[in-house]
C-alpha cells in the first residue's frame, strides 16, 4: 500500500482520537442537562457555569497540591474531589433556592432565573479572578502513548486518557444507578408522570433535589477535564460550553440519558469533523447550523420521542 493510504489513515485515526477525548467532555455535561429536564421538562442553563466553577476549583486545588510537593496522581485526585464538591454545593443551593419554588411555574420563569443564576456566578468569579484566565502547567510533561508510528504517528496523552476515563467512570455510574436502584426507578417514575409518583409515594421532592446535585456533580467532571486536559479556565467560558451541551441533550432526545450520550458524541464528531476538513473560524457556525437543521427535522431529537405533557392526556 501507498505511503498516502498509511498517511490518510493514521491521521483520521487521530481525528477519532481526538473525537473521543472531546466527547468525554461534552457528554457529562449533555447527561447533567437531561437528568433535570427528564424530570421537570424545563430547560436550565447554568450548567455550564456550574462547570467554570468546577474548572476554578480544580486549578486552585492543583495549584495548592503541586506547592505543597504532591505527586501527580494525588494533585488530579485532589483537584477532581474540589470541583465535585464545589459544583454538587451549587447544584444542592440552585435545587432548594431556584429549582423547587418555580418548579411548578412556567417554563420561562424557570429558564429566567437560571439566566439570572449564570450573571451571578459569572461576575462573582469575574471579580474574584480579576478577569483574568487561569492556567496550570501540563501535567505528565506532555507525555503521551504511541498508538501507530509511520507515515503519520498517533499519539493519545497521559492526560487524555486519564479525562476519558473519569468521564466513562461518572456515566457508567449514572446508568448503574438509574438501571439498578431505586433512586434511578424514581426518577424514572417522576420523569413520566410526577403526580402519579406522588400518588405511589414517591418523594419527588428529594428526587428533584438529588437530580439536581448529580447534574451538577456531571458537570463538575466537565470543568474539571477543562482544567487539567486544557490546561486553562475563564470566567466566560461557562455560557458557550452550556449552550454546546444544552444542545447536544436536545438533539439526542430531550430528557432522555441515551439521548444525552448520543447528543454529546455527535457533537464532539461534528466540531472534530469540521475542524479536520474546513475553517476552524467558522466551526461553532457550521455546528450550530447543523443542530438547527436536525431540529427542524426532527424536533423530538435523535432518540427521543414527541413530548407529551400531562395536561395533554
Amino acid at each position: 500500500m501507498s505511503d498516502q493510504f498509511f498517511h490518510d489513515f493514521g491521521y483520521w485515526l487521530q481525528q477519532l482520537l481526538n473525537a473521543i477525548a472531546l466527547a468525554s467532555f461534552y457528554t457529562p455535561l449533555a447527561v447533567a442537562y437531561a437528568l433535570v429536564q427528564g424530570i421537570t421538562n424545563k430547560i436550565f442553563l447554568s450548567f455550564g457555569d456550574f462547570a467554570m466553577y468546577a474548572g476554578f476549583a480544580a486549578i486552585y486545588a492543583a495549584l495548592a497540591g503541586q506547592v505543597a510537593g504532591y505527586d501527580t496522581p494525588f494533585v488530579l485526585l485532589g483537584c477532581i474531589s474540589a470541583a465535585v464538591a464545589c459544583s454538587s454545593a451549587l447544584g444542592r443551593f440552585a435545587a432548594t433556592q431556584v429549582f423547587a419554588p418555580l418548579i411548578n411555574k412556567s417554563s420561562q420563569a424557570f429558564m429566567i432565573a437560571s439566566v439570572g443564576i449564570s450573571i451571578v456566578m459569572q461576575e462573582t468569579m469575574r471579580l474574584e479572578s480579576g478577569s483574568r484566565d487561569l492556567w496550570l502547567p501540563v501535567f505528565f510533561d506532555g507525555e503521551n502513548i504511541q498508538i501507530l508510528a509511520g507515515v503519520f504517528p498517533v499519539h493519545v496523552g497521559y492526560i487524555q486518557l486519564i479525562a476519558i476515563l473519569a468521564s466513562a467512570v461518572s456515566i457508567a455510574s449514572v446508568a448503574h444507578v438509574m438501571n439498578h436502584t431505586a433512586t434511578g426507578r424514581f426518577w424514572a417514575a417522576c420523569s413520566q408522570s410526577e403526580s402519579l409518583a406522588k400518588m405511589c409515594g414517591v418523594d419527588t421532592a428529594q428526587v428533584l433535589l438529588w437530580s439536581c446535585v448529580g447534574s451538577a456533580a456531571l458537570a463538575s467532571v466537565s470543568g474539571w477535564i477543562v482544567a487539567v486536559a486544557y490546561g486553562g479556565v475563564t470566567f466566560s467560558m461557562g455560557l458557550m460550553l452550556g449552550f454546546k451541551a444544552m444542545f447536544a441533550s436536545v438533539i439526542g432526545g430531550f430528557g432522555t440519558l441515551n439521548g444525552a450520550i448520543v447528543g454529546g458524541i455527535f457533537l464532539a464528531c461534528a466540531e472534530t469533523l469540521w475542524t479536520a476538513t474546513l475553517p476552524l473560524a467558522y466551526r461553532d457556525v457550521g455546528v450550530f447550523g447543523l443542530i438547527i437543521v436536525i431540529l427542524i427535522l426532527k424536533p423530538e431529537g435523535i432518540l427521543g420521542s414527541a413530548i407529551r405533557r400531562e395536561s395533554e392526556a
